[in-house]
């Protein structure tokens, strides 16, 4: 019935096995296959799965392509590009009176003293009076905190008499 392999035999108090459990226990000697190695097979075949999944999922770099194009006229200077000329920045501070307030134009070293002043700077950049700035160019209107209301239209005016009609106001903090 049972086999000789599984069945337990008594010698001085000692239990041995049949002989298949007494060689996967005993230890490998030099030069012995030993019974309790790990089959390596299930693993190799994971890293190539794995190896082959990586190698499919993975792109080439595409390769880089020519682009037709045409290329300019031999003349190096070409018409209908214009350069966007800076904006004209005028600063207006408030002063200790109601009259009183400090004007500063930017890329003048000294501001004018007054709004008449003003005008005649800003008139003198003009193209109409000779100058480098177009009736369109941009002029801004930096406001400082307490400029009043008619320190305001006066550097207004100054500016529209000028001839500038692109204004914008910027209130400063």
């Amino acid at each position: 019935m049972f086999s000789k392999r599984y069945i337990q035999k008594r010698h001085s108090a000692q239990i041995v096995y049949g002989r298949t459990f007494s060689k996967a226990l005993r230890k490998a000697r030099p030069g012995r296959k030993s019974l309790l190695g790990v089959s390596l097979t299930g693993m190799i075949d994971v890293v190539f799965n794995l190896l082959i999944f990586f190698v499919v999922i993975t792109t080439a770099p595409q390769r880089e392509g020519f682009l037709a194009g045409e290329l300019p006229s031999t003349s190096p200077v070409q018409t209908g590009l214009e350069v966007p000329a800076l904006p004209i920045m005028i600063r207006v501070y408030a002063g200790n009176s109601f009259d009183d307030c400090q004007v500063e134009l930017s890329g003048f070293e000294q501001s004018p003293e007054s709004f008449e002043e003003l005008y005649g700077l800003l008139a003198g950049m003009h193209a109409d009076g000779g100058g480098l700035y177009e009736a369109d160019n941009p002029v801004v209107l930096n406001l400082g905190a307490g400029v009043s209301v008619d320190q305001m239209v006066k550097t207004y005016n100054a500016v529209v008499l000028a001839g500038f009609n692109n204004i914008q106001f910027v209130r400063s903090r």
